[in-house]
C-alpha cells in the first residue's frame, strides 16, 4: 500500500513539472509579429467563421471590416410603394426589407390575410432592398455621381416645361415625370440558367451573367409579335419572374413596351386586366413594389397586361397627351384583336392619369365595349389639381378653360358601361372632390368606395380596395 502511494505522488510531481516547463516555454517564447496579433484577435472576436473562411482570414476579417463599415442597400423611395431607386444607403430600421419579409416565403396563393397584412405593412413604411454586391473602394463617388445623375434629369425636366411658349402645352406637359429607366428586355441566350442572388458570390455571378446579356434598353430594337424577359439593370437585381415583355407600335409611329402576366399555376384566367399606371411611375415599379401586378394576378386569379407610355421606360417618343391616348389604343388594339381576348371578360383599371387615358379610350370605342372600368384617384383635370395645389377654392365647379388638359370631367357622362371610383379621403395631391364629382357625372356608376385614411400614393396598400375591386368585378 505505501508503495502504490508514493508512485502516485511521484506521477503528480511529474505532471506539474511538466506544466510548469511549458509556461515557461511559452513565456520564453519570442513575440509574435504586430499584423499576426491583430489578426488572431479580429478571429478571436468573430464566432460565426466557416471551416473554409478560416483557412483563409485575411478575407474574412477584410470582410467584416467591410460590413461594419458601410452596408450595401438599395433603397426603394419616391411613391411610397412604388419608385425604385437603387442606391449605396445605409439600412433604416424602420423601412420593410422586402428580402426578408415579403418576398421569401410568400403566401400569396394559400393565405388571403398574410397577403392582406404584407400590403398594410408598406402604407406607411417605405421599402428597402438590402444589395450583396461586393463594396467597390470608390462607392462614395459612385453615390455622388448618382446623385448627379438625378439633379441632371430634374434640371433637363424643368428647362423642357419652359422652353415651350404656348400655355396649353405646358400644362399638358406638366402632367408627365417620367422616372430613370431601371429595367430592359432580353432574350435568354442558350444555356442560360437563371440565378437566384442570396449572398455576394451570387452576385458576382449575377453581374457577370448580366454583361453577357444582349440587353434591349429601347423598344423600336424588340422584334414585333416576339416575347422578351424582364430584367432589372441594378448588378445583384434578380429577373422578374412570371412577367413576358413585348413591343407594340402605336398610330403616332412610337414602340412602346409592355408586359403580360398570365394567371398563375396555368389555370384559365377568370377575366383580363388592362392596366393604366400614374405619372411618376413606370413599370419596373409596378413589378417590384408591393402590392405588384403579379400580385393582381395572383390574387384575382386573371390574367394582367400593362404598358409604359411614351417616353417612359423603354418605350420610345416624348411623353404627350395625344401620345398618351394612342398608346393605350394600341395595347388595347393588340388585346382584343390580335389576342383573341373576349371584351365582354376584360377590366379596365386607370390610376391617376392612367384614368384619363382609359376614358377617352372608351369615349371612341363603341364595338368592343369592356365588361367595366375601375378609376384610382382620378383627376377631373390637370388645371382644377394645379388649382388645389396653389390653394383656389370652389374652382370644380367652374366651366373648362380652353388651355385645360386630360378633363375627364367632361367626358365621364359619355360612357355607358360600370365604373368604379376609388377614392382616398386623405388624398392631398388629388382631393377626394375630384371622384365625388366624377361620381355624379357618371351615368352607369355603382357605389364609389372612399377609402379611410388613405392618400394619393398608398391607396393601394388598403385592404379594402382589394375586396372592392374583387366584388365589382364578380357582380
Amino acid at each position: 500500500m505505501s508503495n502504490s502511494k508514493n508512485e502516485e505522488v511521484k506521477k503528480k510531481d511529474d505532471d506539474k513539472s511538466a506544466k510548469t516547463k511549458k509556461s515557461i516555454s511559452v513565456k520564453r517564447s519570442p513575440p509574435a509579429p504586430r499584423s499576426q496579433r491583430i489578426q488572431e484577435r479580429n478571429l478571436d472576436a468573430t464566432q460565426e467563421l466557416s471551416a473554409p473562411l478560416i483557412e483563409s482570414p485575411n478575407f474574412k476579417i477584410d470582410k467584416e471590416k467591410t460590413s461594419e463599415s458601410h452596408r450595401n442597400a438599395i433603397v426603394l423611395s419616391g411613391y411610397s410603394s412604388r419608385r425604385v431607386r437603387y442606391k449605396k444607403n445605409e439600412p433604416d430600421d424602420e423601412a420593410v426589407n422586402i428580402d426578408a419579409e415579403l418576398v421569401k416565403n410568400d403566401k400569396t396563393l394559400r393565405d388571403e390575410d398574410w397577403f392582406m397584412e404584407k400590403i398594410e405593412k408598406c402604407k406607411s413604411k417605405k421599402l428597402q432592398r438590402i444589395c450583396v454586391c461586393p463594396i467597390p473602394r470608390c462607392y462614395r463617388i459612385l453615390d455622388a455621381i448618382d446623385g448627379l445623375k438625378g439633379t441632371w434629369q430634374r434640371v433637363k425636366r424643368v428647362c423642357f416645361l419652359a422652353c415651350c411658349p404656348p400655355c396649353c402645352c405646358i400644362v399638358q406637359r406638366s402632367a408627365f415625370w417620367p422616372p430613370r429607366r431601371e429595367y430592359y428586355f432580353f432574350k435568354p441566350p442558350p444555356g442560360d440558367v437563371p440565378i437566384e442572388v442570396n449572398d455576394a458570390p451570387d452576385a458576382i455571378l449575377m453581374k457577370a451573367r448580366k454583361k453577357r446579356l444582349k440587353k434591349l434598353k429601347r423598344a423600336r430594337k424588340c422584334v414585333p409579335g416576339e416575347r422578351y424577359r424582364f430584367g432589372m439593370s441594378h448588378p445583384c437585381a434578380d429577373d422578374v419572374k412570371y412577367v413576358e415583355g413585348f413591343a407594340v407600335k402605336t398610330k403616332k409611329k412610337n414602340t412602346i413596351g409592355c408586359v403580360h402576366i398570365p394567371c398563375p399555376d396555368g389555370h384559365s384566367p377568370r377575366f383580363t386586366l388592362l392596366y393604366s399606371h400614374p405619372n411618376g411611375s413606370d413599370l419596373s415599379d409596378h413589378l417590384t413594389g408591393v402590392p405588384s401586378l403579379v400580385d393582381l394576378a395572383r390574387f384575382y386569379r386573371c390574367e394582367v397586361y400593362s404598358y409604359d407610355y411614351s417616353g417612359y421606360g423603354i418605350s420610345g417618343g416624348i411623353a404627350s397627351e395625344a401620345n398618351l391616348y394612342a398608346d393605350i389604343r394600341a395595347v388595347y388594339e393588340y388585346i382584343t384583336i390580335e389576342k383573341l381576348v373576349d371584351p365582354k371578360r376584360l377590366v379596365l383599371l386607370g390610376y391617376s392619369i392612367g384614368s384619363a387615358a382609359t376614358i377617352e379610350l372608351l369615349r371612341h370605342e363603341k364595338e368592343r365595349k369592356p365588361a367595366g372600368v375601375i378609376l384610382q384617384a382620378p383627376p377631373t383635370s390637370i388645371l382644377r389639381v394645379i388649382g388645389n395645389i396653389v390653394g383656389r377654392k370652389k374652382h370644380l365647379e367652374k366651366p373648362t378653360c380652353c388651355m385645360d388638359r386630360f378633363v375627364t370631367v367632361d367626358k365621364i357622362h359619355e360612357i355607358e358601361i360600370p365604373i368604379l371610383i376609388i377614392h382616398g379621403k386623405d388624398d392631398h395631391t388629388v382631393p377626394i372632390e375630384h371622384g365625388e364629382l366624377l361620381c355624379q357625372r357618371a351615368v352607369t356608376k355603382v357605389v364609389p368606395e372612399w377609402v379611410p385614411e388613405a392618400s394619393h400614393d398608398n391607396i393601394e396598400n388598403c385592404r379594402v380596395v382589394w375586396r372592392r375591386i374583387r366584388k365589382f368585378v364578380k357582380e
